[in-house]
């Protein structure tokens, strides 16, 4: 017979702060979300219960209450890394575990619990680690996936275990919320003066889909076990990471070089077994005197190289305030890709790209991403709509349209700037731009250009013609050949 057992985290946005040292968890503390508009409590500490505090009441509500109250957003993205975080740990229970979102794990332990003493023994253990690791924990256990999520939320114990084959006794005195029914449909089920689980079975299923929808009848057969309910096991996805505990604090630069040195050879190392790279970094130091902080770097390109790791976070290490040393650290890789094997010795245009990518990465980790622009090509002929500034870090570097290519000017004006024309001619022979005079030595064109045929623009062809003058500078010239009297511009200048 299948046995699953659910593990629910009642705190977990405030266990992970508690995690990280938050000082404000020693007085009263609520996590808050937005619900229609409004911000309400979604997680109160214990001193902020005993101020009369509960989940649910409105933020206004609540700082009138109690006016010492601090306050912090949830982080839904944290608080499920947090979540596949433990279910990587579970594995050390059970080869089968599942997320349950937002804040519980199940695991099928089927076969599993004799290897630790027994189902209460392995929840125990399980209980102990967890709390070891300052997290707050209900478990539950039963035939069902459905009943051992009733017991760990509403079973009233720590460990609530349903002996096999007693599913339907262990849930009888359980309120309907603990089949996880829909709001209406809970609120529809007390209007009729039904309250427990045992009420409810006590009708006969034709005569509750009748009268409340096929959805109720489902739910109770799957917690009874009469309907299939499984479970969606998924293979948690590889962490790469490393962490390292000192006896004594450091806070030198070459203390923590070295200690950067060994985290980066860690990770990178099984980067490299699987053939990826990281494009993120992130660095957690935990000192001594006060809380942790992170320190982040990029990457244009996956990197798996502990050299180049170590070179970025030099910099970052004096924003370090380390006055009585620091002696956690943990170095974790994220935005994890798959690495192309490549002869880099043998392709002159990747050892560019290469080096291109290290200008981007070093820019970028001391001014900011979002503030380093690379061009990349557009699908426009014309040369104002050619290129697009992009920011480095998410572009890709090769042109995705393989237009024609054609003679451009590196420089382009914006606007183009007006000459005056000297000696006539197409183009002129003789002109003066910027209050010097040119004449033309020789000329190449004219490349003709129409506007795209969207846009309504129709007297807009223009000609261009590649000058190289008497005294040097080789210019790009421009006229409008439908537009009589518009005369001559610059529109670039060529190195």
């Amino acid at each position: 017979m299948r046995r699953v057992l659910s593990i629910w985290f009642p705190q977990l946005p405030l266990d992970r702060l508690a995690r990280l040292g938050d000082p404000r968890l020693a007085g009263a503390f609520a996590v808050v979300c937005e619900v229609k508009r409004a911000w309400r409590l979604a997680d109160v500490n214990e001193a902020a219960r005993k101020s009369g505090l509960a989940p649910g009441l409105p933020l206004s509500d609540a700082r009138a209450i109690c006016p010492d109250l601090a306050t912090e957003p949830a982080d839904t993205a944290r608080e499920e890394a947090l979540l596949r975080s433990l279910a990587r740990w579970a594995d050390s229970l059970s080869p089968r575990v599942a997320l349950d979102p937002p804040d519980g794990l199940l695991l099928d332990i089927t076969g599993c619990a004799h290897l630790f003493g027994g189902e209460r023994v392995m929840a125990e253990h399980a209980q102990l680690r967890l709390e070891d690791m300052r997290m707050s924990i209900r478990a539950g256990i039963a035939d069902t996936r459905a009943a051992a999520w009733a017991l760990a939320r509403f079973g009233g114990r720590a460990v609530g275990i349903a002996d096999p084959g007693c599913t339907l006794a262990a849930l009888e005195p359980m309120p309907l919320a603990a089949l996880n029914l829909p709001p209406q449909l809970g609120s529809e089920l007390r209007r009729t003066g039904l309250r427990t689980i045992g009420d409810l079975h006590a009708v006969k299923p034709a005569e509750a889909a009748r009268r409340f929808g096929f959805e109720l009848v489902d739910l109770l057969a799957r917690a009874l076990g009469h309907a299939p309910d499984p479970l969606r096991f998924q293979s948690p996805s590889p962490a790469y990471a490393a962490r390292m505990m000192l006896p004594e604090p450091v806070g030198l630069a070459e203390d923590l070089e070295g200690v950067i040195g060994k985290l980066a050879a860690s990770v990178c190392g099984r980067l490299q077994t699987a053939q990826c790279g990281a494009r993120r970094f992130r660095l957690t130091v935990g000192r001594v005197d006060s809380a942790e902080q992170a320190l982040s770097i990029g990457f244009a390109r996956p990197c798996h190289d502990p050299r180049a790791i170590i070179q970025q976070f030099l910099p970052t290490l004096e924003t370090l305030k380390l006055e009585f040393g620091a002696d956690r650290f943990r170095l974790s890789a994220s935005h994890v890709e798959p690495v192309r094997m490549r002869q880099e010795t043998l392709d002159r245009q990747t050892r560019r790209q290469d080096d291109a990518d290290r200008i981007v990465t070093t820019l970028g980790n001391r001014l900011g991403f979002d503030r380093v622009h690379r061009f990349v090509a557009r699908e426009s002929h014309l040369p104002e709509r050619e290129y697009e500034a992009a920011e480095a870090m998410n572009c890709r570097s090769e042109s995705e349209w393989n237009g024609t290519p054609r003679k451009r000017p590196l420089r382009l004006y914006k606007r183009p700037e007006r000459l005056r024309v000297l000696a006539p001619g197409c183009p002129p022979k003789r002109f003066e731009w910027r209050g010097a005079a040119f004449e033309t030595k020789r000329a190449d064109g004219p490349e003709r250009l129409s506007t795209e045929w969207w846009r309504d623009e129709a007297a807009a062809t223009r000609d261009y013609w590649r000058v190289q003058t008497e005294s040097g500078p080789r210019l790009w010239l421009l006229t409008y050949p439908a537009r009589k009297g518009v005369g001559w511009f610059v529109a670039g200048r060529f190195p």
